[in-house]
């Protein structure tokens, strides 16, 4: 059946997508000839869509399944650098939510914008498990908490151990201090064998922290939950995570109790440059 299908009436030969192709398998031909993919080398297609996205001409068509943006003409302006700079700025982490559940209908368009973060070689491993129950979020830290007490009795060093106390003190007056009383948690999981997993549920998390704010909500990485969900059986059976699969990280996720007034300061970047 092949894997992309290269119109000859519509390809104008400018061989842009046999330069562009990652993976270096859309053949340029010769002069006279258009590009083309042999079928013994469709298995190493990525699937990226580099080259139908490209495509000046729009010659160039997917015949895997892909789901496409509603919205799926490339942003040809250029974001202001400042403007850019300012809005990724602003972003803090936050531990104070409202009591205010989150709307399916805004959590599912983060991850609409987070399933285009990039992942190795376009595998696009991620996928999601949205508590959006403010009692369910709160059994986890409940759990977490017990894990905490289990750690505390434990011989050895644990590299919470010294901070388990000051944990443990804050729940007993009633507060949160594994997931801060989010309404919302959102959590990647992968494949248990995949060995990018961690690394490209970080960098999907990441498009949801800074889409959120645009939707008027604030996120936390959730740091302390996802050590204990790594090793505390209890929560991995509360999670559900199906078999086969690991949770990678948590993120909190709701609407802001406060709204900040200025950026604050960080250290230089520390760049070596050669």
């Amino acid at each position: 059946m092949g894997v992309i299908e290269i119109d000859p009436g519509m390809c104008t030969n400018c061989k842009i997508c046999s330069k562009i192709c990652p993976v270096g398998i859309i053949l340029p031909g010769s002069d006279s000839e258009i590009p083309f993919l042999p079928a013994a080398l469709e298995d190493s297609c990525a699937k990226c869509g580099h080259c139908s996205s490209v495509c000046p001409v729009g010659a160039i068509t997917p015949l895997y399944e892909n789901h496409p943006p509603i919205n799926n003409v490339a942003y040809e302006k250029r974001i202001d650098p400042g403007v850019l700079a300012n809005y990724m700025q602003s972003r803090r982490s936050v531990r104070n939510f409202l009591c205010k559940p989150v709307e399916k209908e805004k959590i599912s368009a983060i991850l609409e914008i987070a399933r285009f973060a990039p992942s190795g070689m376009n595998a696009q491993p991620v996928r999601w498990l949205v508590v959006n129950d403010p009692l369910k979020v709160r059994n986890l830290s409940a759990l977490t908490i017990e894990w905490m007490l289990e750690i505390k009795e434990e011989d050895g060093h644990h590299p919470l151990k010294n901070a388990i106390p000051g944990f443990l003190s804050s729940w007993d007056n009633g507060g949160d201090p594994v997931c801060r009383n989010a309404p919302c948690l959102v959590i990647a999981y992968t494949y248990s064998y995949y060995n990018m997993g961690f690394a490209d549920s970080i960098i999907s998390l990441s498009h949801i922290d800074i889409a959120a704010p645009a939707f008027g909500l604030g996120t936390c990485w959730a740091g302390i939950l996802q050590i204990a969900m790594s090793s505390y059986q209890p929560l991995k059976e509360e999670l559900k995570i199906p078999e086969k699969f690991m949770a990678q990280y948590s993120m909190m996720l709701g609407y802001p109790e406060y709204e900040f007034q200025k950026i604050p300061g960080r250290e230089k970047a520390d760049i070596l440059w050669r």
